[in-house]
């Protein structure tokens, strides 16, 4: 468990949304973290996955980030704008 919860702390997401993704109550994800209740079935790959799948949106939302504030191409249009050109 304490490699899961080092990647939980490496990657900055909250407990809750982990447990969300995992289809458990975030106080069940606390207990299997802590000890205090057994981990189901699959659990460890399940949550590595989990896990997995935000750090690859981390990594794609500072991609964009870096894209927008160096001034890159921006693959959205201002909410206005319609599909064909200017409002």
């Amino acid at each position: 468990m304490a490699k899961i919860k080092g990647r939980i702390a490496e990657i900055g997401v909250r407990h809750a949304d982990v447990a969300f993704h995992l289809g458990i109550h975030p106080s069940l994800l606390s207990a299997i973290l802590h000890g205090r209740r057994k981990a189901p079935d699959e659990f460890c790959s399940n949550a590595m996955n989990v896990l997995d799948r935000f750090e690859q949106a981390e990594l794609a939302a500072e991609e964009a980030r870096a894209r927008v504030l160096e001034g890159g191409p921006q693959t959205h249009r201002p909410p206005d704008t319609p599909a064909g050109g200017s409002p």
